[in-house]
């Protein structure tokens, strides 16, 4: 990639670019303003929470976290992390009552990522409610020009213009879409009514050149620029701007006019990065090569985090035949490029030429293996079928530092071409904030959580935990919180991954063992249950929560006797518990005492008739004695009054096929998944079924599923095995089988 088409790309207009700059995001208003706002909310928040007024304590927390969010959205654009500000601007969008500006906010980030019809949907949520909105018609006037539709964009800006005559940032963006239609003269008479209101001046007169010259206006431009050096020829970067239109007028010849600029800016600023890198590319392309290095070595200099001046840096080395300078610059050009299809892969050129520096000092092996990269990117480059240099010059950085700040002050902020870069003290000092706010948020919906779970709203309280520890994991107890909300809930799944975070962070903390515990026990892991439940039995905790799973989940893993023996005990205390019966129940079937079982099974529906799983248990231990129609009837009892119950669905479609009913067991099954879509047995058996049906398709869908999610399940394959041999699918019908007794092998390996 020679320098002459990266210059090309550098002066190239680009009207997008410009015409989608917002105002730079205010860190003091942050710093100030808001954060007095936030905290008024915040300290209403808690005294009418401690005054027992719950709602209006919640409506106040949503207000300052919706306010606190709005903040983190821009702090986000500015550090441009774009995913992470349309997530905040989206929150901040449920949490407030006045979600315009978040709206605005959520906008710009879909016009920075080119997502036009996302913004403009954002903007029709303002224009609904306020079709007055000048903020919102000027946004989406900005929208409309990113997607081309250029007639749109006038007919909005110009109703914004309208509600806002005085507004010059409105103005000049509606000066921006007249000229991409050529109406010059109404860009003119925009610009004709700021010179009269403000007054002439250079930084007036380099603005309107900048507007011209992104406008590929460039007669107009150099007569813009050529204004401001006579008003005041030391003004900043009025001659790099000259340069850069100059080069810009392509077809003509004008870079010696160019180059006598560049110097020009050069003794005003000798330590402007643009214009030593500009000047640099512009010796390079004309070989200048002496000339080139000391300007490209002290762009390197001014900004060591780029990429672009080490990269043609190494070239002009490479070219004078300085290889040993030229290979560190070029490694380090490459360092600096994490993503190699940054400017269409411009990167190829460092391997190129690194490879053929590496080459002459006879490291061929080194020089072999950036060859290939550069061939590589160079063929994705070329796919791309953009001029690489004519992209280099529709970037943003002929755009000096400081040209983003008000034409007239705060009050009127000017368009800028893009989100000023950061220096080092500025991230540092915006990451300060944005953990502030990060931590403020995860906090605040903590506090709305506890509102909801002091409410008994379970899972709202839930969603309010998960939010916060989305955005802070460090919140005190918050995970914690999560997990006893989503246990409270009966998601009891979904609350042992914070509770395990919890156990990690506080390990002896007692209700967070108990409370994983039972999760896993009401799952139906009782390895994890009695491993999480026994400690705590063993140290002599006497609850009969914990006791009940404790005591099932050991008759359940096979130490039966104690299980059962600490089941006895529950029951001499609390006899008249129709749960403790049911639990005795289950462990007598456990240890095949099914006489036993069916006793204890009736004195708990004495004591509760309508006991939860109490048919359901009962029907279990009937099929384990082959009563396959006393099974049945029982699972319909259960269904009869829990219609939800996945596993009562799916034992009374394994009773149905004992009795070969199977169009309803079909049925069963079927419900059964509908209502647990990770129910791998039902999956299996309605697998089996339509292979007898002969409906190969269904069948081999069905036991994909059921292997898919569980892999260990030797007769898993084996059915699908036979479902491939009937659909002729050979191949894959052997590896089915192969599976199958791999797995088998083990599961004999693993038999006593």
């Amino acid at each position: 990639m020679s320098a002459a088409r990266i210059i090309s790309r550098f002066l190239s207009t680009s009207l997008s670019i410009l015409l989608l700059g917002i105002q730079p995001y205010s860190f003091s208003f942050v710093q100030k303003t808001v954060s007095i706002e936030i905290n008024e909310h915040l300290q209403l928040a808690r005294r009418l929470q401690q005054a027992g007024e719950v709602i209006r304590s919640a409506s106040e927390f949503r207000e300052a976290l919706g306010l606190t969010l709005e903040q983190l959205g821009g702090i986000y654009r500015a550090l441009n992390n774009l995913e992470k500000a349309e997530l905040a601007y989206k929150s901040a969008v449920e949490a407030k009552a006045d979600s315009d500006d978040s709206l605005l906010g959520l906008a710009i980030v879909y016009m920075r990522k080119g997502e036009f019809q996302k913004g403009i949907d954002a903007i029709q949520s303002i224009l609904a409610q306020k079709p007055f909105h000048r903020d919102a018609r000027h946004m989406l006037g900005k929208l409309y020009f990113g997607m081309g539709r250029n007639d749109a964009a006038v007919f909005e800006l110009e109703e914004a213009e309208r509600l806002a005559p005085d507004d010059y940032n409105i103005a000049t963006t509606l000066a921006m879409a007249y000229l991409k239609l050529k109406r010059l003269d109404n860009a003119r008479q925009i610009f004709a009514r700021m010179l009269n209101n403000i007054g002439s001046s250079p930084r007036l007169h380099i603005f309107f050149g900048v507007v011209y010259r992104q406008a590929d206006m460039l007669d107009e431009a150099v007569v813009e620029f050529k204004r401001a050096a006579a008003l005041d020829g030391q003004y900043p970067h009025v001659h790099y701007y000259l340069g850069l239109s100059y080069l810009s007028q392509q077809g003509r010849n004008k870079m010696p006019e160019a180059i006598a600029e560049f110097q020009t800016e050069l003794r005003r600023d000798p330590n402007d990065y643009l214009t030593n890198y500009l000047l640099g590319l512009v010796y390079l392309s004309e070989r200048r090569l002496e000339e080139s290095v000391p300007l490209l070595e002290k762009a390197m200099s001014l900004d060591p985090k780029k990429p672009d001046a080490p990269l043609f840096l190494g070239q002009a080395l490479s070219l004078l035949g300085q290889d040993l300078k030229a290979i560190p610059i070029l490694e380090r050009a490459i360092e600096l490029t994490p993503d190699p299809s940054r400017n269409h892969y411009q990167i190829s050129k460092a391997h190129y030429l690194l490879a053929q520096s590496l080459r002459r000092q006879g490291k061929v092996h080194e020089a072999s293996t950036h060859a290939d990269l550069a061939a590589s990117y160079k063929a994705q480059e070329a796919s791309q079928s953009v001029e690489v240099l004519q992209s280099f010059l529709k970037s943003s950085s002929d755009t000096p530092e400081g040209f983003n700040n008000a034409l007239t002050g705060p009050s009127q902020p000017a368009i800028i071409v893009e989100p000023r870069s950061l220096d080092d003290s500025e991230t540092a000092k915006l990451e300060e904030i944005r953990r502030t706010y990060v931590h403020l948020v995860g906090d605040t919906y903590n506090q709305l959580g506890l509102l909801s779970a002091g409410q008994s709203d379970f899972k709202r309280a839930a969603r309010y935990f998960d939010q916060g520890v989305n955005w802070d994991p460090e919140v005190p107890d918050i995970d914690y919180n999560l997990g006893l909300a989503r246990f409270r809930g009966e998601q009891f799944r979904e609350a042992i991954a914070p509770l395990e975070r919890a156990r990690k962070r506080q390990p002896d903390r007692l209700p967070i063992r108990v409370l994983l515990g039972l999760s896993y026990f009401f799952i139906d892991d009782y390895a994890r249950a009695a491993q999480q439940l026994g400690e705590l039995v063993d140290s002599g905790i006497n609850d009969p929560q914990v006791l009940f799973a404790m005591g099932l989940s050991l008759a359940s893993t096979g130490d039966r006797a104690r299980g059962a023996q600490i089941i006895r005990n529950l029951l001499q205390r609390y006899p008249q518990v129709a749960e403790v019966h049911l639990a005795m129940g289950r462990a007598n079937a456990l240890a095949g005492d099914y006489a036993g079982a069916d006793d204890e099974f009736k004195k708990a529906l004495g004591l509760n008739p309508s006991l939860p799983d109490a048919h359901y248990f009962a029907g279990l231990a009937l099929l384990k004695q082959y009563k396959f129609a006393e099974a049945v009837d029982e699972f319909r009892k259960e269904l009869g009054r829990n219609p939800a119950h996945a596993k009562a669905h799916y034992h009374l479609g394994f009773g149905l096929v004992s009795l070969q009913h199977t169009e309803d067991a079909d049925t069963e099954f079927a419900e059964a998944i509908r209502l647990d879509q990770t129910y791998v047995d039902a999956y299996y058996e309605l697998g089996k079924i339509r292979l007898q049906q002969n409906r190969i398709d269904d069948a081999i869908r069905l036991l994909e599923k059921a292997v898919q999610l569980d892999r260990n399940k030797s007769y898993g394959y084996y059915q699908l095995s036979q479902a491939y041999q009937k659909a002729g699918r050979q191949n894959a019908a052997e590896d089915a089988m192969s599976r199958y007794r791999e797995l088998k092998a083990k599961e004999r390996g693993n038999s006593p």
